[in-house]
């Protein structure tokens, strides 16, 4: 196998109407669709199942119920034309996917933004990884798409099937990151843990502030939105780059990397503001930000057949048709080791690079 890619489809439930992904609605579409996704994949490719050398499906973590659609659907393929099975982490798959189309060699800073995880950590090989930080609580794109749906920007003309995420940035295009503060989060806490939960909090307090001023309908669109979406995204974005800054700074001190290689991936970095604000840091600390094309940003099945690439050339987790009905699915599973309170108890004070 060589690597190229020669055919993909994909199949995507994306509407700010919904607020982000609904878990039912998402295992039906993943049933209804993934016949027919598989097919043009194929078709596009000019091959058939029976050409292909293995089937990489990915079991870990994510929604259980499209978690089980995909992976029963690999396991009939594999059982009915005998070929064995890759099974692949989804996050594993966001940090390597990028060494599909660029040159990066191990090992490498990884942050996975999207609308389930955030994580930043190192990735060493193909299956080791250590973990520096995480969420707390909510994901940023499940923090963006909840934010779209409380300034109810779907009732906007042409923001009616737009992902929260990209209404967001959108909107933040027209609006002023300065006119309306929010509140950086953990600021206080020297660690690279992250928190987006707050974010919502302090946009209910600007709304309330707001409606009581204007006395304005509840159900219409506020004229502050595209300062609210710009703050939001702001916010956001400084988050990041904070706890990011302060993982290179725990690498260099703790001397595992000095400079190098950043892969920022998953479905929020699609967002041009963050892509530039994260570039912006790298370049003033000595590191080299890398980000897949934006379509191989959110989840896709391009990212999973790489990996599942990688992981056969090194002979790793094959699991021959016999065995397939052995492999299960893992809504959650860690990805590695993870040395956050090593970080904090490193307790790095850090001057911030301003992104602005």
């Amino acid at each position: 196998m060589s690597g190229k890619l020669l055919g993909e489809a994909i199949s995507t439930q994306k509407s700010s109407r919904y607020g982000g992904v609904i878990p039912t609605f998402a295992m039906v579409f993943h049933k209804d669709k993934i016949e027919e996704v598989v097919d043009k994949a194929l078709k596009q490719a000019g091959v058939r199942i029976e050409d292909s050398t293995a089937v990489a499906v990915t079991n870990r973590p994510g929604l259980k119920g499209p978690l089980i659609i995909g992976t029963d659907y690999a396991k009939y393929l594999c059982t009915k034309y005998n070929k064995p099975l890759i099974p692949v982490h989804h996050m594993a798959a966001h940090a390597l996917t990028v060494r599909m189309e660029n040159k990066v060699d191990f090992p490498f800073v990884f942050l996975l933004i999207s609308g389930g995880h955030c994580l930043l950590g190192v990735a060493k090989d193909v299956d080791d990884f250590s973990l520096l930080g995480s969420s707390k609580d909510d994901s940023p794109g499940e923090t963006l798409d909840k934010v779209a749906r409380r300034l109810k920007v779907h009732t906007l003309p042409n923001f009616r099937d737009l992902s929260g995420g990209r209404a967001i940035e959108l909107l933040a295009k027209d609006g002023d990151p300065m006119n309306i503060k929010f509140g950086v989060p953990l600021r206080n806490e020297r660690d690279c843990n992250f928190s987006f939960a707050g974010l919502k909090g302090h946009l209910e307090l600007h709304l309330n502030r707001f409606k009581r001023e204007d006395n304005s309908d509840s159900d219409t669109v506020l004229p502050q939105v595209g300062d609210l979406c710009a703050g939001v995204q702001y916010t956001l974005t400084k988050h990041l780059c904070e706890r990011l800054q302060r993982g290179f700074e725990y690498l260099e001190y703790e001397e595992i990397l000095k400079g190098g290689t950043l892969v920022v991936s998953g479905g929020v970095a699609s967002n041009h503001f963050i892509r530039s604000s994260i570039s912006g840091v790298c370049e003033k600390l000595g590191w080299r930000a890398v980000f897949p094309q934006p379509k191989l940003c959110t989840d896709n099945g391009v990212m999973i057949a790489w990996t599942g690439f990688e992981m056969w050339r090194r002979g790793m987790d094959i699991i021959q048709p016999c065995d397939v009905f052995d492999v299960d699915v893992y809504p959650r599973c860690p990805m590695g080791e993870n040395i956050a309170d090593k970080v904090k108890e490193a307790h790095l004070k850090c001057k911030f690079v301003p992104i602005l």
